[in-house]
């Protein structure tokens, strides 16, 4: 039997985010080819953290290799020499600071280096900004192997930092099938329960997701919405519940750890997000079984097949958005077979059964030179 690739997965911190998440998943689910440990490219400080906990009990021994910031050339010089040191054959970084100076550090320490960027570009508003997303994709594209998580981030890109090399990848992450298993709706209620599961920031969209709501509530008045995660929007969107009077039909649960559960309550998922690359809330609605209704952002067309998988309407369409949602609500059969199709979208392509082989082969891959 051949011996384990050794990963070294190294983030931009520990904060709590989809990337550290699926780092965690993975340390709990590596299969026996995969040895994998943890780095935090930013040092211990405050919210960067927050994930240190649930990635050491997954096993993935997590340390922080202390560099503060782009420019931080002592810092930077430590990381290639604790590189060089290291005891693994592959080193794979998550997220835009790491993509730059891990590629950089690796490339230096002879070790081969997997880049992955799990967002999509990012409308920048300074030229400093648009050159470090720039770095992110171009180094790792000639040191490494670029991974991006969805045709979407792919072409976008290419398109703006392209033309794409033969050294990009398109890989989507995955989720736990067996614990985002198909979801049975035990819900005590007479009307329908939807969920929203998603960070509370702007570009999430909740304000139209909330004016869609009030249309459901209309005709379905016994309707609730669970609003899981947390963030920076949480105080407006309070006052916009407060404003739509939907303070009995709307519950903010914060930020959860028990996803899974609170699915397992619903009957659809919805998302009126205006920016995704891969929006993984969604995949884990789908991996339930569950009907979804997306606004049209980016990678969500690859998960939300119109009148397949789910519905999906323009960005920013509060009309569309809430016909969709009544239509799907009132019609359970076309739902389930919404569900039905998610599900099997997500064995197809989106488990992490299915990631963790399009990672061994891309760790195969650079470990041989090719």
């Amino acid at each position: 039997m051949s011996e384990p690739t050794r990963v070294l997965m190294v983030l931009d911190s520990f904060s709590f985010g989809g990337a550290e998440n699926l780092v965690a998943e993975l340390g709990l689910r590596a299969p026996a080819s995969m040895r994998i440990s943890a780095a935090s490219l930013a040092p211990a400080v405050g919210t960067r953290t927050a994930l240190f906990g649930r990635i050491a009990e997954a096993g993935l021994e997590p340390t922080y290799l202390g560099v503060k910031k782009l420019t931080d050339i002592a810092g930077f010089v430590r990381l290639v020499r604790t590189l060089r040191r290291a005891s693994v054959d592959v080193v794979h970084a998550h997220l835009g600071y790491s993509a730059i100076l891990v590629t950089l550090a690796g490339f230096l320490a002879r070790k081969p280096v997997v880049a992955t960027l799990h967002l999509i570009p990012q409308r920048h508003t300074s030229r400093r900004e648009w050159l470090k997303e720039r770095l992110s994709v171009r180094i790792p594209g000639r040191l490494g192997r670029l991974v991006l998580v969805s045709q979407y981030a792919f072409d976008e890109y290419a398109r703006l930092h392209g033309p794409a090399r033969d050294t990009w990848r398109m890989i989507p992450n995955g989720v736990d099938t067996e614990r985002f298993s198909v979801a049975c709706s035990d819900n005590d209620v007479d009307g329908p329960v939807w969920a929203c599961v998603a960070a509370l920031r702007p570009d999430k969209n909740h304000a139209d997701l909330l004016r869609a709501w009030t249309e459901v509530v209309a005709k379905h008045p016994a309707a609730r919405l669970l609003v899981v995660g947390d963030g920076p929007a949480r105080p407006e969107i309070e006052r916009t519940v407060a404003e739509l009077g939907l303070g009995g039909s709307v519950e903010l649960l914060g930020r959860r750890e028990d996803v899974a559960a609170i699915l397992a309550t619903a009957d659809g998922v919805v998302s009126a997000s205006v920016e995704e690359a891969l929006p993984t809330a969604i995949i884990e609605a789908a991996a339930c079984g569950l009907p979804v209704v997306a606004a049209d952002a980016g990678g969500t067309r690859e998960i939300v097949i119109d009148d397949v998988t789910g519905r999906l309407v323009p960005v920013r369409d509060v009309p569309a958005l809430a016909e969709a949602l009544l239509s799907t609500i009132g019609n359970p059969v076309r739902a389930a077979e919404y569900g039905r199709a998610g599900r099997d979208l997500v064995e197809q392509k989106y488990s992490l059964t299915r990631w963790i082989e399009n990672l061994n082969h891309l760790y195969a891959e650079v470990t041989r030179g090719v």
